[in-house]
């Protein structure tokens, strides 16, 4: 994700860039890192007023306000109320998926304990804190090309990893998921922008049936823990983290059944906790 204010960029025409920000220390700070120290200051302030307000009834100054800086600064960062939605968005998707990641990739966990631990690391950080489900799951959706874009591609993401979790339940782990993921389960890293990890089923392989469908599992494991998440949201019923985590784990359990039956490696019954 980029987290550098725009005006950081050589690319952005008649503005300074990274190497030409220049002048006294202020606070012992030089010009860019008080650039950059504004900057974060816009993005907690477009949390708290995206994530609570809403985008569409938030305005500009608004959001200076609620920064504590002027407009001139807004704009010294940003272009516009979409670009500031936009960086917000990825920095809050940033900050999930490294804690997915970092809960599948725990040496010391095995493979069903840090699958739930990265379901929690889910729950916990979207409904922990309501503005972050708020932004993701509500206030992105419909605003431009380009956020949709973003937004796709961030549940692909998630899919990805999801994909790895249920075949690593369904029996199939090491080479194999390496294989279709490109690395394995929690190697797709951190990031919107990264590209996730799930490969083109190749329709010769002699899992292709397997990594089907786990693929499409996945896609709609993830549309509905989406949809739990935002039901949360919306009925005000974000304290019941247990039992929608509880739901989740579950749907991947009996999911992964599906791919034993499928790969012949076990019983067709749902995984236990």
């Amino acid at each position: 994700m980029n987290t550098t204010p725009h005006n950081l960029h050589p690319a952005v025409p008649g503005l300074p860039s990274a190497g030409t920000v220049s002048g006294r220390l202020y606070s012992g700070l030089q010009p860019s890192e008080r650039v950059q120290e504004r900057y974060e200051k816009f993005i907690d302030a477009g949390i708290e007023v995206f994530g609570t307000v809403g985008y569409a009834s938030s305005k500009i100054k608004t959001l200076c306000h609620c920064a504590g800086l002027s407009e001139r600064y807004f704009y010294e960062s940003f272009d516009s109320r979409e670009h500031l939605l936009t960086d917000v968005y990825e920095r809050i998707s940033t900050n999930l998926m490294q804690q997915v990641t970092a809960a599948l990739q725990d040496p010391d966990a095995e493979a069903k304990d840090a699958i739930k631990a990265s379901l929690a690391a889910v729950v916990n950080f979207m409904l922990g804190d309501p503005r972050h489900a708020q932004i993701v799951l509500v206030e992105i959706v419909g605003i431009s090309e380009e956020l949709e874009a973003k937004r796709h591609l961030a549940m692909t993401n998630f899919a990805g990893q999801s994909m790895g979790a249920l075949l690593v339940l369904g029996g199939l782990e090491g080479p194999v998921v390496k294989e279709m993921l490109g690395g394995g389960l929690g190697s797709q890293g951190g990031g919107s922008k990264s590209r996730a990890g799930i490969r083109p089923v190749d329709p010769n392989h002699p899992l292709a049936e397997v990594f089907e469908f786990a693929r499409l599992t996945a896609i709609s494991m993830v549309g509905g823990v989406n949809n739990m998440l935002l039901d949360a949201v919306i009925g005000g019923t974000t304290a019941n983290v247990e039992k929608i985590l509880e739901v989740a784990y579950q749907l991947i359990c009996n999911a992964s059944s599906g791919i034993r039956a499928l790969a012949g490696t076990g019983p067709a019954r749902p995984a236990r906790k």
